[in-house]
């Protein structure tokens, strides 16, 4: 991570970082794209907290929040699930696609979110840190266990992943859930630190083109855009892009926004004229440069510890580029 990108996202950490001295739960909210996962992960390395991660779905129940029932050698027992480990072990549960869960299946948080209480189907009763330190000023922990009370971390925090809806598509949180958590706004990251970026994995690329790209990406994901219902440029991908151009300097850099941004495929006569203006305005119709990788004419492992990685030497035109992968083996 370059130093601008790092000033750009130490803003959101430090937020967290003091909604978790607070002790609140915290919803990082904005468009698709890998930025919001990015943070979170990044805050959890930096404070090295253990995560229980899921990734909510229309198919996800109350059973993968809280305990599954299975049978194991002919006897039925509860394993518990993310979110009741997280709270007994104190770890940090991370709930992305809050606008993808159907709207019973949420509320079941309600309670842990704001009393760290939860009820559980084996018969345990998570209790918050606070009232169960006090129940063990007059009862002995033996006599707590007997009760089955489970005493709730006061480690445990909750950060939740998701779209605005609407704009984007998805169901909206529930008012008692929403007022559970602390809100910020993550979106895409500012032009200047975008652009430094860029510039740090295009050494090849002029700043110029590189600037012209970002430009062009940023036009697409404007208010104006918007209104003109053209879907938004997945602004995450153009490190790729340009990770690309920089191994191939003479491939058409239309044919690489093509294949991010197929607008002649899911666009009508009018989309497809606003994004051909856009892209002639920033001078990137270069689709007569038609180089295009042809074939892989050899690839070779790289010496070294993990992670493996391999040269991959590639025939363009009537030249041959060599670039570096990293394998999965």
């Amino acid at each position: 991570m370059t130093d601008s990108l790092a000033q750009s996202v130490v803003q959101h950490l430090r937020w967290i970082m003091q909604k978790d001295l607070l002790g609140q739960d915290v919803f990082l909210i904005g468009p698709p794209g890998p930025l919001r996962r990015s943070i979170a992960m990044q805050y959890l390395e930096l404070t090295k907290r253990e995560v229980e991660y899921i990734a909510l779905s229309r198919d996800t129940t109350e059973t993968d929040l809280k305990q599954r029932r299975e049978i194991r050698d002919g006897s039925a027992f509860y394993l518990d699930q993310c979110a009741v480990r997280a709270a007994t072990e104190g770890r940090i549960l991370v709930l992305e696609g809050l606008e993808k869960a159907e709207r019973n299946v949420l509320p079941v948080l309600n309670n842990l979110l704001e009393n760290r209480e939860m009820q559980l189907e084996d018969g345990r009763f998570l209790m918050s840190a606070e009232r169960y330190d006090k129940l063990l000023q007059d009862h002995t922990k033996s006599e707590l266990d007997a009760w089955r009370i489970v005493r709730v971390s006061e480690d445990f925090r909750v950060i939740a992943l998701g779209l605005p809806v609407p704009k984007y598509s998805g169901n909206p949180l529930d008012p008692p859930l929403r007022s559970r958590f602390q809100a910020r706004d993550i979106y895409h990251l500012p032009f200047k630190d975008h652009l430094q970026l860029l510039y740090s994995i295009g050494s090849n690329i002029s700043a110029e083109r590189i600037s012209q790209i970002l430009s062009f990406a940023t036009t697409l994901c404007s208010q104006e855009s918007s209104t003109l219902g053209l879907p938004d440029f997945p602004l995450d991908s153009l490190s790729a892009a340009v990770q690309i151009l920089d191994s191939f300097p003479t491939m058409s850099v239309q044919h690489v926004i093509d294949r991010l941004y197929p607008y002649n495929v899911f666009l009508g006569k009018e989309g497809r004229t606003a994004v051909k203006d856009a892209l002639k305005r920033f001078e990137l119709q270069d689709s007569n440069k038609q180089l295009r990788p042809r074939r892989i004419t050899k690839v070779e492992s790289v010496p070294g510890n993990k992670p493996f990685k391999a040269d991959v030497t590639v025939q363009i035109g009537e030249s041959e580029v060599t670039f570096q992968v990293i394998t999965y083996s």
